[in-house]
């Protein structure tokens, strides 16, 4: 059995904040990571056509806003990352079920203030992992229980080889409510209420789809548009520009507007499909033809969600797991993880947030 002062489970975002704090106080912990790369919801893909190192795509989160996300703004100046506007020039389109055409319309786009990472938000994540110690970050380890001892906590976990336990003072768990209250078993129980609460909190992006088509040019800038397009006829809602700060290959992307269960009845390829003939109806004949498709459905990552985040909240959720998450069994147990915050739940901004306040708390018990 191996010690530690602090495990943490979840190398998302928030996790990986938290180990980052402790690597800089110099204290011991390790993150156990179910899946085998770290970022969680954050996931940059190369495309296969791209021969531009920085051609990633984001099939997870990709938007920050620094104007007012602070502790983005913070964590992205001290390692060092760029980032560009999202393209918004040129006019927005707008159709409705039984419209024949697209409305064009010249109205400032919302997303104005947006910003994306330079290569996608998987520089994030990697910059992240780079500033832990190599053995640190333990990757394809399951957690499976959480106990509470005399001076500490137990951590059951498995990997290909078998099951393992890992003693610490402490232990931060990092991973979206519900897929912690259905898959890890804690002794003694959590208080009911807790784990209610837990039950209930939606996933933020469990429940969504999203399409990348990629081209060999801007066929959409051409014709004086933004890649912008909002649509109540479907499949895709809401539609953007996806391009790298430079170069190509050049992308739009999609969520899908249908619930998870009507995407796995139609399947991958006929999503594509459906899809694409959306995006010739709306930018022309160029759109049918991509070079490539990304195509992400995270209701079906089980790392990510559960059943009962096949079907997505009415809007965004009111976020927070109050205080008492932060301190249970006496301060040996920390929830962290951008559900828990309660200011800015769902964005990247509540995962540091979360992990700012559980940060803090380990160094004032000194880990």
């Amino acid at each position: 059995m191996q010690e530690q002062n602090c495990v943490i489970v979840g190398a998302g975002l928030s996790g990986l904040y938290v180990a980052r704090a402790l690597t800089r106080s110099a204290a011991a912990f390790c993150v156990l990571e179910a899946r085998e790369r770290a970022g969680g919801r954050i996931l940059s893909r190369a495309a296969a056509a791209s021969v531009l190192p920085d051609a990633r795509f984001d099939l997870g989160p990709a938007w920050v806003w620094p104007a007012f996300q602070p502790l983005m703004t913070e964590l992205i100046g001290q390692l060092g990352l760029p980032l560009f506007q999202q393209a918004t020039s040129g006019d927005s389109l707008y159709e409705e079920a039984a419209q024949p055409e697209p409305l064009r319309l010249s109205d400032q786009s919302p997303h104005a203030e947006s910003r994306r990472f330079v290569g996608g938000a998987g520089r994030l994540i990697e910059a992240l992992c780079a500033s832990l110690p190599a053995d640190r970050l333990r990757l394809g380890q399951t957690v499976t229980r959480v106990t509470a001892t005399d001076t500490g906590v137990t951590v059951h976990h498995r990997d290909a080889a078998g099951p393992s336990i890992l003693r610490a003072r402490r232990a931060v768990l990092a991973l979206p409510p519900r897929l912690l209250a259905a898959t890890v078993a804690f002794d003694p129980p959590l208080p009911p209420a807790l784990r209610r609460r837990l039950a209930a909190t939606p996933t933020w992006m469990a429940a969504h789809a999203k399409l990348l088509a990629l081209y060999d040019r801007p066929f959409w800038r051409e014709q004086g548009l933004s890649g912008e397009a909002f649509s109540r006829r479907g499949p895709l809602t809401e539609i953007y520009d996806a391009s790298p700060a430079e170069g190509g290959p050049y992308a739009l992307f999609g969520f899908y507007g249908m619930p998870a269960a009507a995407r796995r009845a139609i399947g991958r390829e006929g999503l594509i499909a459906r899809g694409l003939a959306q995006l010739e109806r709306l930018f022309g004949g160029a759109a049918a033809r991509p070079i490539e498709c990304l195509l992400k459905d995270w209701s079906d990552s089980p790392l990510t969600a559960t059943p009962e985040d096949a079907i997505p909240p009415p809007g965004h959720p009111e976020y927070g797991l109050g205080d008492q998450t932060r301190t249970l069994w006496d301060g040996r147990l920390m929830l962290a993880g951008t559900e828990s915050s309660a200011r800015s739940g769902g964005y990247l901004e509540g995962a540091l947030e979360a992990g700012r306040e559980v940060a803090d708390l380990l160094s004032d018990r000194h880990a």
